[in-house]
């Protein structure tokens, strides 16, 4: 399957609310690290960040995505990178949305993603949750 398809795939099981779905495409060790936060690790660790935010749904819609392949450091196996140019959409409780553009990029390797780095305006999001505060 390629990488492609697999971050689709997890983009869409996030827009269905199907998480577990979601998570499942994670390796047991994926480095989630949501610029300009600090790094999590792991399924849980990801689950935890989304955690923080008190949403009812997500819309996340893609623009633009490309592939490439690279060599993994140090090892034989061969990691492809997934490059997303997206709007991510949360459905606050209470119904209010709030959205910004994000630049990510996923590792996958076996079919399984081993890294997610997502590029956003910190101050675009927290000026969106200002008012719940």
């Amino acid at each position: 399957m390629k990488a492609t398809h697999i971050v689709l795939q997890f983009i869409d099981h996030l827009n269905a609310m199907r998480l577990d779905d979601a998570w499942a495409l994670l390796s047991p060790e994926v480095v989630y690290h949501n610029i300009p936060m600090a790094p999590v690790v792991g399924p849980a660790g990801v689950q935890a960040v989304f955690d923080q935010i008190s949403f009812e749904a997500m819309d996340w819609i893609v623009h633009a995505i490309a592939e490439c392949s690279a060599q993994v450091e140090g090892g034989p196996d061969c990691a492809c990178q997934v490059l997303t140019e997206r709007t991510d959409r949360f459905r606050l409780k209470g119904g209010r949305w709030v959205e910004l553009r994000v630049m990510g990029n996923f590792e996958v390797v076996e079919g399984r993603i081993t890294a997610w780095r997502d590029y956003f305006d910190l101050g675009q999001w927290m000026a969106q949750m200002a008012p719940l505060a």
